[in-house]
């Protein structure tokens, strides 16, 4: 399995993706500078950042926030961090957690390193991205439920692969690198709502960047690391599938089972605010609510299921608050949306205590049913599926596109927003990356 995930890598060629999976990688891309930019100059960040500006070191890469450059290593860390602060970066279930906050963060500084071209840094993130997916699908829902953060332990090993093939590495130094990534793989669910969770997945952009660049000196990592009999697979999974990490994907790639968040907080909270949002658009009066019971998946339990935030890092992973959110007409599409203010605002507080969450099988893993009761007895309820693709790319790229410019704005001015947003359109089409990294090292919000 080891070789085999690593021929695989190694086979990606933008020439072979198909044109709609082209665009696909892009709106990854695109989001991921999105949510990038949106986090720079967090408070939260600065002892990271403080941390990455005093280890110094070679002037090789950018990092997010950091005027000038730093060694390709702090690179990684910070920018993958800053990545995923928000929680706002796209998901794939298949892993299940976050891949392009991981992969996207280890290879940006690698090819500012490397001089590489558009095409080479898309081909290595694709290569990235499925490799993470198969891992994913390979280790199972087991691993998660046991309380592994997978954004790290398999975003750490579609690290390596991304930076194996932008380097150019063969299949064995390649298997090396995945080996080097599996055994540096950790995070816990426990850091949900802590600094600890973002930490994680700038800690797999380092993490596997750096098992790639010890595979290209020939440091040794084995070959099996990830199905040896006590290894990767089989020590993070009470049930590792490996038919399932060979199986085709439905259109030939996992990465059009892409979702992309249109809210601020954890994808588990999204199927539950958007059935509040339609049944607010019914006409249901929140100040008129009796009760309101929530299905969730049993997976939202140890995900999501924080009941009384008190900081905006839980917030973002409590259905309670974002249903009751989205039931006042809060909008949760902006990042200012949790705010001491509104997390401790009475009425917030008092829908909030009143909203009941059952956990059920009864719903899929992304969706979510909001039954509200009124006096009288009237109940009305609304359920969605967030765990499905846009299937209209078109559409996606119009909800992207407005993401972006109300993200990154912000911090460029609209100007210079729109004129970034037009070049990572064209990035298959660069020959050099420095206009799509010097961006992030605006030291200072604007706007």
């Amino acid at each position: 399995m080891t070789r085999w995930l690593a021929e695989h890598a190694l086979g990606c060629r933008y020439a072979s993706l198909p044109r709609p999976a082209r665009r696909i990688a892009l709106h990854c891309i695109v989001d991921w500078y999105a949510v990038t930019l949106a986090a720079i100059g967090d408070p939260a960040l600065a002892p990271l950042v403080a941390d990455a500006r005093e280890q110094g070191g070679p002037a090789e890469a950018t990092a997010a926030g950091l005027e000038g450059r730093v060694g390709v290593y702090p690179a990684a860390l910070v920018n993958g961090t800053t990545a995923h602060l928000l929680d706002y970066d796209d998901v794939n279930l298949a892993i299940p957690g976050h891949p392009t906050a991981v992969v996207y963060s280890a290879l940006l500084p690698l090819a500012e390193t490397l001089g590489a071209d558009g095409q080479a840094l898309m081909s290595a993130f694709v290569a990235g991205y499925e490799t993470a997916c198969r891992v994913g699908r390979w280790l199972g829902a087991a691993h998660y439920e046991q309380g592994y953060h997978a954004t790290a332990t398999v975003g750490v090993v579609g690290a390596a692969a991304a930076c194996a093939h932008l380097m150019g590495l063969d299949v064995a130094r390649t298997g090396c690198a995945l080996g080097l990534a599996a055994t540096q793989a950790g995070g816990l669910k426990a850091m949900f709502g802590t600094m600890g969770k973002p930490l994680h997945a700038g800690l797999a952009a380092r993490n596997g960047l750096m098992a790639a660049r010890l595979a290209a000196r020939s440091y040794d990592g084995g070959h099996a690391a990830l199905d040896a009999a006590q290894g990767y697979a089989r020590v993070l999974s009470p049930a590792p599938d490996p038919a399932a990490a060979l199986a085709e994907p439905p259109d030939g790639l996992h990465l059009h089972g892409r979702l992309f968040k249109y809210h601020a907080s954890c994808y588990g909270t999204h199927a539950a605010i958007e059935s509040a949002r339609l049944l607010r658009e019914e006409g249901v009066d929140p100040g008129g609510i009796a009760t309101v019971q929530v299905l969730a998946h049993p997976a939202s339990r140890n995900m999501c299921n924080i009941p009384s935030p008190r900081t905006a890092a839980e917030a973002r992973f409590s259905l309670r608050l974002n249903v009751a959110f989205a039931l006042l007409g809060i909008d949760t599409a902006g990042i200012a949306a949790y705010t001491d203010a509104r997390l401790n605002n009475p009425r917030v507080t008092a829908l909030r205590d009143r909203i009941e969450i059952s956990f059920t099988d009864q719903v899929r893993t992304m969706e979510a049913e909001v039954a509200v009761e009124l006096p009288g007895g009237r109940t009305h309820r609304a359920r969605v599926d967030a765990g499905r693709p846009q299937a209209d790319i078109g559409l996606e790229e119009s909800r992207l596109r407005g993401k972006f410019l109300a993200l990154a704005g912000p911090v460029l001015g609209a100007g210079g927003a729109q004129a970034l947003l037009e070049r990572l359109f064209t990035l298959p089409d660069l020959a050099a990356l420095d206009d799509l990294a010097r961006p992030l090292a605006a030291p200072a919000r604007r706007g």
